[in-house]
Parts: C-alpha cells; sequence; structure tokens
C-alpha cells in the first residue's frame, strides 16, 4: 500500500517560518476492505517533535476495523518528518494530515545517498560527480549520513517509503546515474540508482 500525502492543517494558531515535511514513511497494513476504486482518503492527527519523530498519532475519523486502526498507527509512528522550524529553532507540532491510500505492489531500488547540509555543499558535489568523481569517494567524504561510511550505499530500498516527488526523480535516471540535488527535510540528497547486481558497496 503506497501513500500519498495531502496538505497539512495547523493545529496551532500560529504558522512557522518552516511546515514539517515527511521524508520516510513505512507502507500500512494491507486494507482490510473492499474497495471500488484504486485509492482511499483518511484523516489523520499528528503531533510532530522537535527532532522530527512522530510523538503522538491519531484517527480523525478511524475505520470500522479496530485491528487495522492499531497496527496503522503503530506504523506511523515510524514516520520520520522535518521538523517544524521557529526562528531558526526546531519546535514541536501539531498538524492534521490527509492521506491518500493507492494500492500498489512493493518496488525496489538499490541505492546510495549523498546528503549534503546545504545547497551550496550540494551543488559543488553534484558537479564533481558530473566531472567523473567516484559517488562513493564522495559519499565518504561529504555526506552527513551514516551511510557515509559504507560510500552512501543503502542497499534495495521500498519506493514506498519514499515520498512521492523523491519517487519521480529518481524515475528520471537509469542505473548508474544519479539525480539532481534533491530538497528532503533540511538536507539535500543525491541519490544513485545501482545495478542490481552490486553487493556491498556502490559502484563509482
Amino acid at each position: 500500500m503506497f501513500l500519498l500525502c495531502g496538505c497539512a492543517t495547523l493545529e496551532q494558531t500560529y504558522a512557522p517560518d518552516t511546515l514539517p515535511q515527511l521524508i520516510k514513511q513505512e507502507p500500512l497494513p494491507p486494507w482490510p476492505f473492499r474497495t471500488m476504486g484504486d485509492e482511499v482518503t483518511l484523516d489523520i492527527k499528528i503531533r510532530i517533535g522537535s527532532d522530527g519523530s512522530v510523538k503522538e498519532v491519531s484517527f480523525i475519523t478511524p475505520t470500522s476495523s479496530k485491528e487495522w486502526n492499531t497496527l496503522a498507527l503503530e506504523k506511523i509512528r515510524t514516520w520520520e518528518f522535518s521538523p517544524a522550524i521557529v526562528n531558526g529553532r526546531s519546535i514541536p507540532l501539531w498538524i492534521r494530515q490527509t492521506i491518500h491510500l493507492r494500492f500498489e505492489e512493493a518496488s525496489y531500488l538499490r541505492l546510495a545517498e549523498i546528503v549534503c547540509p546545504d545547497e551550496q555543499t550540494a551543488d559543488s558535489v553534484y558537479a564533481l560527480l558530473g566531472a567523473g568523481a567516484p559517488f562513493d569517494s564522495l559519499a565518504s567524504v561529504f555526506s552527513t549520513s551514516s551511510s557515509r561510511t559504507r560510500g552512501g550505499f543503502l542497499g534495495d530500498v521500498d519506493l514506498r517509503t519514499l515520498p512521492l516527488f523523491v519517487r519521480r526523480e529518481l524515475q528520471k535516471v537509469r542505473t548508474d546515474q544519479f539525480t539532481s540535488p534533491i530538497f528532503l527535510g533540511r538536507n539535500y540528497v543525491i541519490y544513485k540508482c545501482l545495478p542490481a547486481s552490486s553487493h556491498t558497496r556502490p559502484v563509482s
């Protein structure tokens, strides 16, 4: 089950400088009902902590399956967001979020990443990649992610866990190619699509 997140509505009377952005999601449990279409819409209420983790979550209008509701909420608690920002400081925030459930089979892609803390660094790394510099070497030097110790290697990633706009960017590149920098949360990420035969480290 693939999730598309719609517009978020603030529960507070004030608006932060930067709203939370969904960075990583876990697919929800199999849908227990028959449906006439290929998409279902649900509304949830989430409290996102100052670290971007989900602190509390509940359905505004739960389904009639208590078991599915419980399992779904457990999955949503593992989601990761970028935090809300006010005056340069991360703050906790309540939001109402509409999610659209689209029924798709799991789809995996072998990926590597370079996570850069700002646009200038990402543009410099992207230029070096374009000039032929090895992806894994640049990841080891510039990436702020824990994957840097593996040359940026992520392994086989379930694309349903990535935001839709990231999936769209990945659709534009072929094996052994890399994306342009993608603004994700508070960082800029460059992904490389690896061949399925890769083993433990990305191909330079």
